[in-house]
């Protein structure tokens, strides 16, 4: 190999690597920013279609920019839903948070990884292995639940 041709298979070595690194690190870096909220919602009020005492997992699922966690039942308080949920068993619901690239939010255009925004409601998420009575409401179109906080429940 000549020198000039060595320079510049090293030189797309690295060029190729950076934009490796890159895409892995834009794919697995994902901030909680759930203290902060960017953008406004406009949700409306409702009543919940199940309420529930749950256990959280601590697993979360990031689709496009829907964030959904899954939830183990411990026990069951009402369902008015046709959905055959039982004690002991996990499902997963929405939650009111919203994902954005780091790039979109951030004053530097190539920051790799996603943040979690709130949607400006009072919703925390559970910690694995908290406790909690909560409300969902069944999107029937997409047959999704979602947990409801608490400004959104109309009693």
């Amino acid at each position: 190999m000549t020198k000039k041709r060595k320079i510049v298979v090293v030189l797309l070595s690295i060029v190729s690597g950076i934009i490796g690194v890159y895409l892995i690190l834009n794919q697995y870096i994902v901030l909680d920013r759930t203290s902060r909220e960017l953008g406004i919602y406009e949700i409306v009020s409702s009543q919940a279609d199940v309420e529930v005492l749950v256990e959280g997992t601590g697993k979360q699922n990031i689709l496009g920019d829907r964030v959904s966690t899954k939830i183990k039942i411990v026990n069951i308080l009402f369902n008015n839903t046709s959905n055959n949920l039982v004690e002991g068993n996990e499902i997963e619901a929405n939650e009111y948070l919203v994902v954005h690239h780091n790039r979109q939010v951030s004053g530097l255009q190539w920051t790799p990884g996603r943040s979690i925004f709130s949607m400006g409601t009072s919703y925390k998420r559970l910690k694995k292995g908290e406790q909690q009575t909560i409300h969902l409401k069944l999107n029937k179109e997409s047959n999704q639940f979602w947990i409801m906080p608490e400004e959104l429940i109309i009693q």
